[in-house]
């Protein structure tokens, strides 16, 4: 029954909202940082984005090679 919920594609979707909803949030805060801010903690501003979305984006892509 459980791996039936996980292939709903209801939950999946729900599951997206909810990682998109915090992504973007933390995208947000990290916008609000000046760009001497986002130089003292080692990125700029247009790695923001790729940065909080890279490790969702290796996870999508691992899940395919994880079903063979």
């Amino acid at each position: 029954m459980k791996k039936l919920l996980k292939e709903n594609w209801i939950v999946r979707y729900l599951n997206y909202i909810k990682t998109w909803r915090i992504h973007r949030e933390t995208i947000k805060q990290l916008n609000k940082l000046t760009d001497k801010d986002l130089a003292d903690i080692g990125i700029n501003r247009g790695d923001i984005d790729r940065l909080i979305w890279l490790e969702e984006d290796k996870t999508m892509r691992s899940r395919g090679k994880n079903d063979l």
